[in-house]
Parts: structure tokens; C-alpha cells; sequence
């Protein structure tokens, strides 16, 4: 019996110590299966002239801001056009079926000087428009909130705008010189801005990505903190489910992935010229992948890059 006791007693050694292995393992294991970094690109469409923004409607259909339009695009590559703007900027969902689309307007700073004529519109799946937001000088990424208000970004100055559900528009923050990009982290605790310009005049491309903490009311809550510095002038942000940040890289066309809590920071992908606004897959689209677009005149490709991981939810 001693010696049956003491085979026992060692089994259930030997059985603790390959679960703690194994446990181990999993959890050093890359999340998601992730691939390899880089990553090969993917053309998902050329057809475009030039692209920027790009969104999913709360139904998981794809929007495409891009040739002064607004596009729907199926996942077979089909699209049309359903809507005619001035500039095809950022785009978010909102509500179940609609889009919000910034537009620059007539006029932008980066042609005739200071102005108070963007546009945010509200276009639903068909293309009807509505103006959602005026007042903005050149409106460029959206971001909805929780409660049905949306930020936006105006990248020729140092302003961030907070919209109301009504439609009220007041200034939310000035901490940020040319903010472009913007993100959420999943507590909601925290915006993530992407600056996108040093200076103007002439233009000096800059990639900084600030961490904006926010108080019980969503409001900047205390000044930015600097995340990282790569890149030459970061356009669209997207975070994945696991709480890591991605950058597009617009002057270095290239892809960058960071985590706010280590500061580690990995080239995802490369070889996108001018690489903008940046969305993971919904609906029936690939999930585990980055959609996104290009700004270049004459190639506005729209890629697919398999990260292997979904995005984080979005407010609608």
C-alpha cells in the first residue's frame, strides 16, 4: 500500500506539472494564431482614383469614401456609388444602417486658409444625406460615443470637436496639434489621437500617437501622454479586441501595431503607398483582417491584411 500511495503521489505530480506546462505554453502563445509580421498585403479593390475613409454600418455593410463619393461595397468587390460629397474623409457607423462621413466642404485650410465650412453628413445605406454637423473648418476622422455624440477631428488645427446627439458642436480639446486619427481603448477610459502634421506651411509630417485619459463624463480628463513615436504622419487608428493600437502609416505606407501598456511596437505591414483609414472586417467580411485605404492619387487601393485577431466593438 506505502508504494501504491507513493505511485500515486507521483502521478499526480507529474499530472500537476504538465498542466502547469501546458498552461504555460497557452498562455505564451501567440493570441488568435496571429501571423507572422510583416504581412503581405492584399488587394481587396483597385479601382479607385484616390480613397480615405472607410466604415461598417451597424448591419456589417461596407462603406468607402473615395473619387469626391461614397460608396457601398459588397465582399465580392462590387461597389456603388450612392453618394456625391467634396472630399471623401473619415467615415464611422452610426446607428443601425447609416454612415457619418466628414467632408472638407468648399474650401480647406490647405488650399485657401483658415474656414468654417466642413460638413459632417449622415448618409444612409441608399445615399439620402443629411447634414449632421456644420461649423467644423475641415472636419476629417469621426468617432461615435456611447451615448450617440461623436468626436471629430480637425487635422489643420489643433482641435478636437464633440457633436451632441442634437447637433450641438463645441470645442473638446486642443491638446493635440493636428490630431487626425482616433480611437478608444476597451474600457473607454482613454482616446487614443493620431498627429498627423508637425507643422504646415510648409508641411512637416509627424507620427505621434497621444493618449488622451478621459473623466467619468467622457471629457479630457488631464493632458496627453505620449504612447509612441513611428512612422511619417499617422492618419487612421483601429483597436483590436486584445486593447493593441494600429497605425496607419501614411508617408511611410506601412502598417504599425502597438500595446498602450508595454510600448511594444511591431511593423504589421508594408508596401501601401499613402495607407489612410483603417477598419476591421464585420458582417460578412473577413474578421480577423484590416481593411483599409490609400490617399494616392491615381492608385486609391483598397487593401485586406489578415492580423489574425477581431477588432474591438464599436459605438454605434
Amino acid at each position: 500500500m506505502r508504494h501504491t500511495g507513493e505511485r500515486r503521489s507521483s502521478w499526480r505530480a507529474a499530472a500537476g506539472l504538465l498542466a502547469a506546462t501546458v498552461a504555460l505554453a497557452c498562455a505564451s502563445a501567440p493570441p488568435e494564431n496571429a501571423p507572422r509580421f510583416p504581412v503581405a498585403p492584399k488587394v481587396f479593390l483597385d479601382r479607385f482614383g484616390a480613397a480615405e475613409g472607410l466604415t461598417f454600418n451597424g448591419s456589417g455593410e461596407l462603406f468607402i469614401g473615395a473619387d469626391r463619393g461614397i460608396w457601398r461595397v459588397s465582399p465580392d468587390g462590387s461597389a456603388e456609388r450612392i453618394a456625391d460629397v467634396h472630399t471623401h474623409l473619415g467615415q464611422a457607423g452610426i446607428g443601425e444602417r447609416d454612415i457619418l462621413a466628414a467632408d472638407f466642404g468648399p474650401t480647406s485650410v490647405f488650399r485657401h486658409g483658415p474656414n468654417d465650412d466642413g460638413i459632417v453628413w449622415r448618409v444612409t445605406r441608399d445615399g439620402t444625406k443629411t447634414v449632421a454637423a456644420t461649423g467644423i473648418a475641415d472636419p476629417n476622422f469621426v468617432l461615435v460615443r456611447e451615448d450617440g455624440s461623436f468626436l471629430v477631428s480637425d487635422d489643420g488645427t489643433d482641435k478636437i470637436y464633440l457633436v451632441s446627439a442634437d447637433g450641438a458642436v463645441r470645442v473638446w480639446s486642443q491638446a493635440v496639434p493636428y490630431p487626425n486619427g482616433l480611437a478608444l481603448s476597451l474600457d473607454g477610459t482613454t482616446l487614443y489621437v493620431a498627429q498627423i502634421f508637425a507643422r504646415l506651411n510648409p508641411v512637416v509630417l509627424d507620427g505621434k500617437l497621444w493618449a488622451i485619459p478621459l473623466d467619468a463624463a467622457g471629457d479630457p480628463g488631464g493632458p496627453p501622454e505620449l504612447v509612441v513615436e513611428v512612422g511619417q504622419g499617422l492618419d487612421g487608428l483601429a483597436v483590436d479586441r486584445l486593447g493593441r493600437v494600429y497605425l496607419a502609416d501614411n508617408g511611410g505606407g506601412k502598417i504599425w501595431r502597438v500595446d498602450p501598456e508595454t510600448r511594444e511596437t511591431m511593423l504589421v505591414a508594408e508596401g501601401m503607398p499613402h495607407v489612410a483609414s483603417l477598419v476591421f472586417g464585420e458582417g460578412d467580411f473577413d474578421r480577423r483582417a484590416l481593411y483599409a485605404t490609400s490617399t494616392q492619387r491615381g492608385g486609391g487601393t483598397i487593401w485586406k491584411v489578415p492580423v489574425g485577431v477581431e477588432g474591438a466593438r464599436l459605438h454605434r
